[in-house]
């Protein structure tokens, strides 16, 4: 992932925030996603159902794949029913045992970040942006 490594500023940013805006709606789907015993009325809601789970199956299944370290800071930090409520000073001092700081947080948060954003679509395995999204 030399290539990551390598962006400036302005790209990492880019790459955090379109990853945490994936995580937010994962989180949204996740909750519009109705528990079971709970009907559904119209086939939109059945269809408009089978895409929320495809794509937090997709979501999950890309954090799965990610090292022990990275994998637990982005379910403390972004896929948890209270992650809008949870800072990241919350997760990298109460959350992390023992305890991490803010360095190493960063680091394993960035690294996280990209391999979810490989996997996702949203770079390309050089570290270049995908073009294809949209």
């Amino acid at each position: 992932m030399k290539g990551v490594d390598e962006l400036h500023k302005g790209e990492r940013k880019a790459i955090l925030q379109s990853v945490e805006s994936l995580l937010e709606k994962y989180r949204l789907c996740k909750y519009l996603i109705p528990e079971d015993g709970q009907s559904i009325r119209s086939n939109y809601d059945i269809e408009s159902l089978e895409k929320h789970r495809t794509f937090c199956r997709k979501i999950e299944q890309a954090v799965s794949q990610l090292p022990d370290r990275e994998q637990f800071l982005i379910k403390e930090r972004y896929l948890g029913v209270n992650t809008d409520y949870i800072t990241d000073y919350r997760v990298y001092r109460d959350r992390f045992n023992p305890p991490i700081s803010e360095g190493t947080y960063t680091k394993i948060r960035w690294r996280a970040m990209c391999k979810l954003a490989i996997m996702l679509g949203i770079l390309e395995g050089d570290g270049k942006p995908n073009c294809t999204m949209n």
